[in-house]
């Protein structure tokens, strides 16, 4: 209905509905059934007046009250509501099926009700009516709170011209004084104005264009007054900085840094704005501007200068444990296969052998050949076959396993794919990496935890997106991600997580790695042929 559009309250009205038959108030319920409003329903005199006790009568547009119930009646009822004085002006429309005399009609208008309707009452007439109520609740209640609007802006006003009259002759006592004291001090000012233009032009553009970070900031609350366009295209915090004391330096025992301490080439963390930690040398000194104290901090950013240290001590650590590989692995297989055929001839000639040592041999036997299987991958110069393959047709192949696994540890997998054009790629290398790491994800989380598996098309490369919902890893352990041997698990290797950084340095792809306590997730990233790097 019309009258029920563009309500807009800001507490919840209610219509009181009063009657001592229960089937009635269902009726009535029903009957103004609405969004807009909240049917309260009653079974008696007494309980209107405990709830008008307890309730802000201004929430309520209207009561339809019963005439006769059992205590109370309706009149009673409504003679004991009008007492009260926040009650008065609360519309009580009285309902009967009992009596359609003008007695009762003019009663019922006595005792201070503004309609008497006659059961069985018209649904529509009756929403209608409650409708029309309702607005007129709705236009007193904004009519109101204009009103002490108007009363506490004409007050503001008042004061507000009182102390302009106030300023404005405090204003022209201080013009006078002012003039005075400026044709006093007019030559030593323009020579002082231009040599400050000078200095502090010299210093602006040393300061906006130098490649660190650099910001200027008020003591001793560390406010922003200016940042470089340095500063701003590495944290990604523009202008709306500026009057904030957002602190982003961080030392890397965690600690915000001081106010009053000057250090010089600091090791520290900032967060961006997209929530990137990165790492800077930082230098503070405390300077005086416009007779105001403050810090300039200066910061180098060497994020890439260490990714680039730690990417060349883990591929030389690679190289390394690959040139061992390849040279080991066949020394240590010939004596393994020639004992295996002993062991397996004692086993057909000795059963009480074969009973108690035989199965332990042989399972250790088996064991250290799959550590050595699985080192021997690691080796650099290991002949991958790469061929034009397509990533999601590899990946729904697996899908089935990776599912199983999920299921019998109670956990999900959310799968996502995109078509993505054909790139070079060793069928058996990626089985490994995509199994590797999801089952690494697998075991990182709890029963409950969901798998996230996604491929898309970015720019020049088709990536794989492996998430899990864990607990994220330790900023300790980030940069020894991927380094042979290095492992959190009581019973692993090492050796997974290593295999995979050497498959994807073979297939010329980046693993970039993002973690947080709700979670880990893997990017790698292939170049698709003949696109541009």
């Amino acid at each position: 209905m019309q009258a029920r559009k563009g309500f807009e309250m800001e507490h919840q009205v209610k219509i009181l509905a009063v009657d001592d038959r229960y089937e009635n108030l269902l009726a009535l319920s029903s009957i103004l059934a609405s969004s807009h409003y909240e049917v309260i329903c009653l079974q008696s005199g007494e309980e209107v007046l405990r709830y008008l006790l307890k309730e802000p009568a201004d929430h309520i547009a209207v009561i339809l009250m019963d005439v006769q119930m059992p205590g109370l009646s309706g009149f009673e009822t409504v003679e004991l509501i009008k007492q009260r004085k926040a009650c008065q002006d609360i519309p009580i429309i009285f309902l009967t099926a009992l009596s359609t005399s003008i007695e009762h009609v003019l009663k019922g208008y006595h005792v201070g009700s503004i309609d008497y309707l006659f059961k069985p009452v018209h649904p529509e007439m009756l929403r209608k009516k409650v409708d029309a109520f309702v607005n007129m609740h709705l236009n007193h209640q904004k009519i109101k709170a204009q009103s002490e609007l108007l009363h506490k802006r004409t007050l503001d006003l008042e004061e507000t011209n009182r102390k302009l009259a106030e300023a404005d002759e405090k204003l022209k006592q201080q013009n006078v004084l002012l003039e005075q004291w400026v044709e006093e001090r007019t030559s030593e000012l323009v020579d002082a104005h231009e040599k400050l233009l000078k200095s502090q032009e010299h210093f602006k553009k040393m300061f906006m264009l130098s490649p660190s970070l650099m910001a200027i900031r008020r003591l001793p609350d560390l406010t922003y007054l200016e940042i470089n366009e340095s500063w701003k295209q590495y944290t990604g915090y523009g202008d709306e900085i500026l009057g904030t004391t957002l602190n982003l330096l961080r030392t890397e025992q965690g600690d915000y840094v001081s106010s009053d301490e000057v250090i010089h080439n600091c090791k520290v963390k900032y967060e961006t704005k997209s929530k990137e930690v990165r790492t800077a040398l930082l230098s503070t000194e405390i300077i005086d501007i416009e007779n105001e104290s403050c810090m300039l901090q200066v910061a180098v950013d060497i994020t890439e200068s260490l990714r680039f240290e730690t990417e060349m001590a883990r591929l030389a650590q690679l190289n390394l444990v690959g040139e061992m590989a390849a040279g080991i692995a066949h020394e240590i297989r010939n004596p393994m296969t020639t004992i295996r055929g002993f062991l397996q001839l004692f086993r057909e000639n000795d059963r009480n052998m074969q009973k108690q040592y035989i199965p332990i041999m042989l399972e250790e036997l088996d064991r250290a050949n799959e550590i050595i299987t699985e080192y021997l991958s690691l080796a650099k110069n290991k002949q991958s076959h790469q061929q034009a393959e397509n990533m999601n047709r590899i990946i729904e192949m697996l899908l089935p396993l990776i599912q199983a696994e999920a299921v019998m540890s109670g956990k999900h997998v959310h799968y996502e794919f995109t078509p993505c054009p054909d790139i070079q790629l060793d069928d058996k290398e990626m089985r490994q990496l995509i199994l590797n790491m999801c089952m690494n994800g697998l075991e990182a989380m709890h029963v409950g935890g969901r798998l996230h598996l996604q491929t898309y098309q970015e720019q020049d490369h088709v990536v794989l997106l492996i998430g899990d919902e864990g607990t994220g890893i330790d900023e300790h352990h980030l940069e020894k991600l991927g380094r042979p041997f290095f492992t959190t698990k009581d019973e692993g290797t090492g050796l997974g997580l290593a295999i995979c950084y050497s498959i994807a340095a073979r297939h010329h792809a980046s693993i970039e790695v993002q973690t947080s306590p709700s979670g880990t997730t893997f990017y790698i990233r292939f170049p698709i042929p003949n696109s541009p790097e």
